[in-house]
């Protein structure tokens, strides 16, 4: 069995979207986690370590950035991305001040969440401990 690099949690209420990152990490050396609401997420991440927390914005029960903040109370170190089909001020905003670190435009282009994930392993690598402290 292979070791697995990267421990992603996705959290988004659009099936095709949650289909769609599955079948991108599947035989990957990914540990791929799925949610569809961000009590969900939250409940699991009280008993899940992961690297990279990705949220959409627009969740049934909370908006992605208090999923995120919220998030980071329970793992501090763990990289957070923000994905959205619409943006506005306010929301570039908050997503300044809550320190998120990456912002993914919907639809997602698998190019560009490749090169994330690669950067987030060459981050993790590099680092003694397999952390994200930047």
């Amino acid at each position: 069995m292979k070791e697995k690099s990267l421990h992603i949690m996705l959290i988004d209420n659009d099936k095709h979207v949650r289909d769609s990152m599955n079948l991108f990490f599947e035989g990957t050396r990914t540990d791929f986690l799925i949610f569809k609401s961000g009590v969900e997420g939250l409940n699991s991440l009280k008993y899940q370590e992961v690297d990279v927390v990705i949220a959409d914005y627009f969740l049934p029960d909370m908006d992605g950035i208090y999923f995120l903040n919220e998030a980071a109370q329970l793992h501090p170190n763990a990289t957070r991305i923000l994905m959205a089909t619409v943006t506005n001020n306010e929301m570039v905003l908050g997503i300044a001040r809550a320190g998120i670190d990456q912002f993914i435009e919907k639809p997602i282009a698998v190019d560009s969440l490749e090169t994330i994930i690669k950067e987030l392993e060459i981050i993790k690598l590099s680092n003694p401990n397999g952390e994200f402290n930047e």
